[in-house]
């Protein structure tokens, strides 16, 4: 049951004049205990019923305490709202005088208004008399406008037919430039198979009876389960595969396999393909090269990635890099890749 506040005061009266006088708290717990047990001659009794008194004592006083905390928290709180109240009251006059102020410029506004409602009536009967005119002249203009729009979907259609043409000219330019790109590829293609031995016989001869050798090689690889049927097929889809022998650097002698992907234009997916099938040549038993050639690269960063993973690049005939020993070595084969191949 929650205290009175004369209650509370009364309480909190008693409590502070006991922590002041330590001799008046031990006469409170005298008065407290029954005067039987003064009596009892059992101290042990007296002890047991004053440490129950003390405890019955210390909840009482813990009650109170929690009840003087309520009352305090009840008044921080109480505060607190007059403070708000005073702040919003603080904040109604402000707005109440900023209200007042607007309320004479809003006079002084309607003043202005009303001179200016003047001016716009003379000037509304002159706009009368001008929309008059402007009607008629109107009339004369939606006739026009008319004649404009039979015009104008005269032109449309007209548009429409030469948009279709211009989709089919479209069409058929792209076709074309589809097709020139794949021949400029060819051309590029053939070039470099006539002229192979031209642009890279300085590192490799043909060997004796180079396609008969490569095929049955390839055919035994497949044999073996080297290769699946799926990976044979790829390999075979090379623009160019030249069996040769070394002519220089410290390899010379030793026969490779050139895996060539040729393109006009060189991009990303060429130099892909070329690493994809100079890797399954590699697993042959081949000690495989990749090559890319073509008269332009997409880009810079094509061409170096395509160095970086150790493919040949030729650029209009120039070849890179020309460290073809650090190349001979990336792809050697494993000494279990060529056992597999002799077993």
């Amino acid at each position: 049951m929650a205290l009175t506040e004369d209650r509370k005061a009364l309480v909190e009266a008693i409590l502070n004049t006991l922590r002041e006088d330590p001799s008046l708290l031990e006469e409170f717990r005298r008065l407290l205990v029954p005067e039987i047990v003064v009596f009892l001659p059992d101290l042990k009794l007296i002890a047991e019923r004053q440490a129950a008194l003390e405890e019955r004592l210390t909840r009482e006083l813990s009650a109170v305490w929690e009840a003087i905390n309520a009352l305090r928290a009840e008044v921080a709180e109480l505060r607190q709202e007059v403070r708000s109240i005073a702040e919003r009251q603080e904040r109604m006059e402000q707005r109440q005088e900023r209200m007042e102020q607007r309320q004479e410029r809003m006079e002084k506004r309607l003043d202005q208004i009303e001179q200016r409602q003047e001016r716009m009536e003379k000037r509304q009967e002159q706009m009368e008399q001008r929309m008059e005119r402007m009607e008629q002249r109107q009339e004369r203009m939606e006739q026009r406008q008319e004649q404009m729009e039979q015009r104008m979907e005269r032109m449309e259609q007209r548009q429409d037919r030469m948009e279709q043409r211009q989709d089919r000219m479209e069409r058929r330019l792209q076709k074309l430039e589809t097709d020139v790109g794949h021949l400029k590829g060819t051309v590029k293609e053939i070039t470099y198979r006539t002229n192979f031995l031209g642009y890279f016989g300085f590192w490799v001869l043909s060997a004796e009876e180079p396609w008969r050798r490569l095929w049955e090689r390839i055919e035994e690889a497949l044999q073996k389960g080297m290769l699946t049927q799926d990976e044979l097929t790829d390999l075979r889809s090379a623009d160019l595969l030249w069996l040769g022998v070394l002519r220089r650097g410290k390899f010379a002698g030793q026969e490779v396999l050139i895996v060539a992907e040729f393109s006009w234009t060189v991009q990303r997916e060429d130099v892909e393909r070329a690493l994809r099938r100079a890797s399954l040549a590699k697993k042959a038993g081949f000690w495989s090269v990749p090559l890319v050639a073509g008269t332009e690269w997409e880009s810079a960063e094509v061409k170096n990635e395509a160095i970086a993973k150790g493919v040949v690049c030729v650029e209009n005939g120039r070849v890179d890099p020309l460290d073809w020993d650090a190349i001979l070595t990336l792809w050697r084969p494993d000494e279990e890749t060529q056992n597999q191949r002799l077993g």
